[in-house]
Formats: C-alpha cells, structure tokens, sequence
C-alpha cells in the first residue's frame, strides 16, 4: 500500500487556508442574512458555494496527513 507523504509546511499552510476560508465564510454569510436584494443574495450564495468549495480541498489535504500520520 503506497502512503502519501505530504511536508509539514503544506499542511500548516492548509490549515492557514482553512481558517482564513472559515473567517471570510462567516463574513459572507452575515452578509447574507442582512441583504434583502435578491440579486446580491444569488451573488453571495454563489460566492459560499465557491468558498465551500475551496474549503472541501483544504479539508481533504488536512485528512490525508492525518491518515498518514
């Protein structure tokens, strides 16, 4: 069975990722409740699509050096 081995840096950074994404989430998300126009409210969950997105691939490189730990 091959492992992956990712460096410590790579990991540290995707948690860095993690929690910046985590921050501007919550941002956009409290925008989203304080905005009536529909237009920008499509925009804003577009924009937490997007975010979630990227947050699903940091999460799977912080899992991956779990496992191969």
């Amino acid at each position: 069975m091959r492992t992956l081995a990712l460096s410590n840096d790579v990991v540290v950074a995707a948690r860095t990722h993690l929690n910046i994404l985590d921050e501007h989430i919550a941002v956009v998300q409290k925008k989203l409740e304080e905005t009536v126009n529909p237009f920008a409210r499509d925009s804003l969950k577009d924009l937490l699509g997007n975010l979630a997105d990227q947050r699903d691939s940091y999460v799977a490189v912080t899992e991956l050096a779990a496992i191969a730990a």
